[in-house]
This record gives structure tokens, sequence and C-alpha cells, in this order.
């Protein structure tokens, strides 16, 4: 069942969590920083409160706690229709702005570590002035890495607005599109390999699986291009002009996202004919020798039919040798045939 069918029916504004159940309650890590500050700490999700005098980022785990949300967004003054949004991690990448408040959501992937496959995950974020909210669902360890680079001072990310925070959010979440890609890209290979040695059913259904994994990550990550050109041409007092320059660095890795997207499909669908290819030719190689065999034996078949006749005289009938001849002859045929088959190589 589509979990989007729990919305059916709702009124605008209506929180109602879609996607993956979980029991588990929301958490929240609380990071504030200046040149000359840096504080860390891990709070519960209605603990949390903007400090105007520091940078602040909020990273709220645990968006199917609706209350929790809730809690979050009514003290960030973030809209309803936004809170609904975040809830919904079925949602389509977008970007808000409304004069003061950014508002966006994008899509990330990655490799489940025990299953191996494609999951794809909702990221929402939140500015307002010199606040950075990043609500989403699953723990990783990029942002021990982004702790430790705000631990530096005088790096660019410490010494930066929180403008520049989202840009490095965003760079890492779409980065993670590459290492999927790059697993995907040696799935093929290995594919091909094994395709080309000997063809299974398998493989037929291994390259669905391909077309539907690029599929999956083409519908997440073309979105993000508009949003991406919004960041760059619309004026937005939030993000500084010196930031913009990085965005577009962004942009240019969603086109390769894309450009490597393209590939894939052009390699399955060289796949897909390559195996339909030798499937057939595995199946003309079949019915080549069932057609020499059949060959072979009509000859074979005309002489006992001759000889099994019940006609009263039949000279060699009647030899002491007829039974040895008959089956010399046909053996002489049989033999005859296949070496000329041979000798044409046509097997």
């Amino acid at each position: 069942m589509n979990v989007m069918s729990k919305k059916v029916g709702t009124s605008p504004g209506s929180m109602v969590y879609v996607g993956p159940k979980r029991d588990s309650r929301a958490r929240a890590e609380y990071i504030r920083y200046d040149q000359e500050n840096f504080v860390v700490e891990g709070i519960a999700p209605d603990e949390a409160a903007p400090d105007d005098g520091f940078n602040n980022l909020i990273i709220f785990y645990g968006v199917h706690d609706i209350e929790a949300v809730r809690a979050v967004g009514e003290k960030f003054d973030i809209h309803l229709l936004q809170m609904e949004d975040i809830v919904n991690t079925m949602h389509r990448p977008k970007l808000e702005w409304d004069g003061k408040d950014l508002f966006l959501i994008m899509k990330t992937c990655f490799l489940d570590n025990d299953s191996g496959q494609i999951e794809f995950e909702q990221i929402s974020f939140f500015l307002s002035g010199s606040t950075l909210i990043c609500f989403r669902q699953n723990t990783d360890v990029f942002f021990e890495k982004i702790k430790r680079r705000l631990e530096k001072k005088g790096s660019r990310i410490r010494t930066s607005g929180v403008d520049y925070l989202l840009y490095v959010l965003m760079d890492h979440f779409v980065d993670n599109y590459f290492t999927v890609l790059e697993q995907l890209g040696v799935e093929q290979d290995e594919l091909q390999e094994a395709i080309v040695e000997n063809p299974e059913q398998e493989h037929l259904e291994k390259i669905f699986q391909l077309r539907r994994d690029a599929s999956n990550i083409r519908q997440t990550i073309w979105p993000l291009r508009e949003i991406l050109n919004q960041i760059q041409n619309r004026e937005m007092d939030l993000l500084k002009d010196g930031t913009r320059p990085f965005f577009r660095d962004i942009y240019d890795h969603n086109l390769n996202i894309m450009d490597s997207l393209e590939m894939i499909r052009e390699i399955n669908t060289t796949l897909y004919e390559i195996y339909l290819s030798l499937i057939s030719h595995r199946m003309n190689t079949v019915m080549k020798l069932l057609t020499i065999i059949a060959t072979i034996f009509i000859p074979l078949t005309f002489v006992a039919g001759v000889y099994g006749m019940n006609f009263e005289y039949m000279p060699e009938l009647s030899w002491k040798t007829g039974y040895f001849m008959c089956l010399g002859l046909m053996a002489a045929i049989g033999l005859g045939l296949a070496g000329f088959f041979k000798y044409k190589k046509w097997f």
C-alpha cells in the first residue's frame, strides 16, 4: 500500500508521518559557535532555543516523532505547512523563501550496511537568522567530521556564517550519490562478465534492478537542479554573495551525477541487448543441433521404413547377412552425414 494514502482526506497543515515505521524517541544535537567559542551538547528536541550571540546548528534526529517536530517548529516559528512537509519523508525536494526564512527539502542516498541495498533519506533544512536546523531520520559519522572542522579556530567553516554551513551539509549529502553510483558501476561490470560467460535468468532480474535503482536516484537528484538554480539566481539575504559560488559547485556535482546516471542507463540497455543476443544465440545453437540430429535420422528412418514393409517378396530379407548389411548401411549414412556437417563446421 502507498504510504502517501495516510494523508488522504487530511486538512492542510495536518502533521502525518509518512515513512518507514520507527519507535525510537527523537533527539537533537546543539552546536553553538563563533570565531572564539565552540560548544556541543546533546539535548531533548523541546530544549532547543536560538542563541543570537552565536551561529547555531541544531541536528534533529527522528522526524517520525511528530510532537518533537512540532515543539521545535513552534519554538523557531516554522510554518505549519513546512512542519507537515518535514514529517512527510516522501515529499518532493523543494526550496521556499519568504523574505525572512529559508526552508529546503532534499534527498540523499546511501548503501545499507547490512543488505547492501540503496536507501534514500529526506533531509529538511530551516535557516533563520544565525540558526540552521537540519531535520533527518538517520545518523552517520559525517557530523563527527563537521564537529572536528568546527573545532579548528580559523577554519573557513568556523569563520563563516550558517549559510556556508548549509552549503557544507548539502555538499555532503550530494556527494553520497557518487559513492552509490560507483557501486552501481562495479555491479554493472561484474554483471557484464557474468552475462558474457553464461547468461542466466537471474542476470535479467539484476538488469531490471539496476534500472530501477538508477530511475529512483534520478527522481531524487533531478529536482535539486531547480533548487540550486533558485539559490544562485534569487535574492535571499540569508545567503551571502561570497557563499553562492560554493553552491555552483554543488550544481556542477549535480550535473556530473546526471551524466553518470545517463551512462548507467545506456550500459543497462547494452547489457539487456547482450543478454537477449546471447540467449538467442544459445537457442539457435540448440535448434541447430536438433536439426542436425533430425536430418541424420531422416534417411535412417527411410531405410528402416522400407524394410519394415510387409511385402511377401523382398530379396534382402532372405539374405543371411541382410540384417547386418542394413545396419551397416544405416551406420554409413549416419556417419557420412555427421562427417559432412562437421566438415561444413555446422556444429
